[in-house]
């Protein structure tokens, strides 16, 4: 029995034999009059008020412990670089908090990584290792997220510094410009053109954007001084411009001035002459048969004489054998239109007159087998031979006497040449 009360009364309880045990419930101690650990500091003003080793006046120990109740753990000469992180193995830390250099302030625990070769934030990685896994460490890597980009990788022609270098494409810029034509150099043979380049006034697309000596274009008319606009004040007026009556250059060749009157008629073709090539030709000149518009109104040989025609009543019977579309302008160039026939009697009378094959006004060249006169009016009366109008495709103008025979009309090719005769 002895023995055994010995042994419990030996056991160390890992409490201070001069502190008071913690109270198990609500007292009534006054805390700023009680000192229960019998520390020297009353409880209020004691951070561990249970605890004789612990009180404002303690001496700082190593421990992990706020011995002197300032706050602060291990406080002291345990941080040597004041960094706010105890040096490993000399105090206490928890993991992840120890300084791995407490001789250098910048690093410890949450410190920004800097190529430097060391372990800026204590995690145990130099320069946090190699993010893209192409071999290169992150501080020699220029773009460490990228595993084709590298220091010694293959420099590719895709405006990236592949290799490191701090060049862009070097093997693709030929003009040695610093920009190949992977990265917008519209010239790779010229070192005075790319992307950075100022654009001059010299024809050439200088900066790559795809215009040409714009700053020099002030009419805005899309060619410049510099391209051969003799005038960069009119936008009517530049090197390839259509020539106007206007009293400008407007094409800017000095050497041709087209309202020069070339053939000395005392006419222009900006006062109206239609044949700048014959004097003969020109607005108020005197018609002949010449094949000429002499007097510049869209006519030409309008006499009655230029096509053998005699006038007979109401009839010009023209003997210059033509073509159906010609004898028609023909006719409306003599103030008339090809024969319009209407009846058997005035059928007889245009018979009589010409006497031999000659073209008249009915056709159906608008539409097959829709037989109208010029003027668009329907052909009523009609004289057609037998088998006659032919329905070919190729056969769509009239003419009367046809194989001889007063009167008959047949359907002749348009192309064929016969005399006309023209109503006035």
């Amino acid at each position: 029995m002895f023995v055994a009360l010995c042994f419990l009364a030996c056991i160390d309880t890992g409490v201070s034999s001069t502190a008071e045990k913690e109270p198990e419930g609500p007292t009534t101690i006054d805390p700023y009059q009680h000192d229960a650990d019998h520390d020297g500091t009353v409880d209020a003003s004691d951070c561990k008020p249970y605890d004789a080793d612990i009180h404002p006046a303690a001496t700082e120990a190593c421990d992990g412990i706020d011995n002197n109740c300032d706050g602060d753990v291990d406080d002291g000469n345990y941080d040597l670089d004041d960094d706010g992180y105890d040096d490993a193995g000399l105090c206490y830390t928890l993991p992840g908090m120890w300084d791995c250099n407490d001789g250098d302030a910048e690093t410890h625990p949450g410190a920004q990584e800097v190529c430097d070769y060391a372990d800026n934030d204590c995690d145990g990685e130099i320069d946090n290792g190699d993010g893209d896994g192409d071999g290169a460490e992150a501080c020699d890597d220029c773009d460490d997220a990228d595993a084709f980009v590298f220091p010694g990788a293959a420099e590719a022609c895709d405006a990236v510094d592949n290799d490191c270098d701090g060049a862009v494409d070097e093997l693709w810029d030929f003009d040695g410009d610093g920009v190949s034509a992977c990265a917008g150099d519209c010239d790779d043979d010229d070192p005075d053109v790319g992307p950075a380049a100022a654009d001059r006034c010299d024809g050439v697309d200088n900066n790559c954007d795809g215009r040409i000596d714009e700053p020099y274009d002030l009419d805005a008319d899309g060619v410049s001084t510099c391209a051969g606009d003799c005038d960069d004040t009119d936008a009517d007026v530049f090197a390839g411009a259509v020539e106007v009556c206007d009293g400008k250059n407007n094409d800017c060749d000095a050497t041709t001035l087209e309202y020069d009157d070339a053939d000395g008629d005392g006419y222009t073709l900006c006062d109206g002459d239609c044949d700048e090539s014959s004097a003969a030709a020109h607005p108020g000149g005197v018609e002949s048969c010449d094949a000429l518009d002499n007097d510049c109104n869209d006519k030409t040989d309008e006499l009655p004489e230029c096509f053998g025609c005699t006038a007979s009543s109401t009839y010009l019977v023209c003997s210059s054998n033509t073509t159906w579309p010609l004898a028609e302008a023909a006719c409306d160039d003599l103030g008339g239109m090809l024969a319009f026939i209407s009846s058997a009697s005035e059928n007889d009378d245009i018979a009589d007159l010409t006497q031999r094959a000659t073209w008249i006004g009915a056709n159906d060249r608008d539409t097959e087998g829709d037989y109208v006169w010029t003027n668009g009016s329907s052909v009523g009366y009609d004289s057609w031979a037998s088998s006659e109008p032919s329905g070919s495709d190729s056969l769509d103008c009239a003419i009367t006497n046809n194989g001889g025979r007063r009167g008959d009309w047949a359907m002749a090719s348009c192309e064929s040449s016969y005399p006309f005769i023209c109503e006035l």
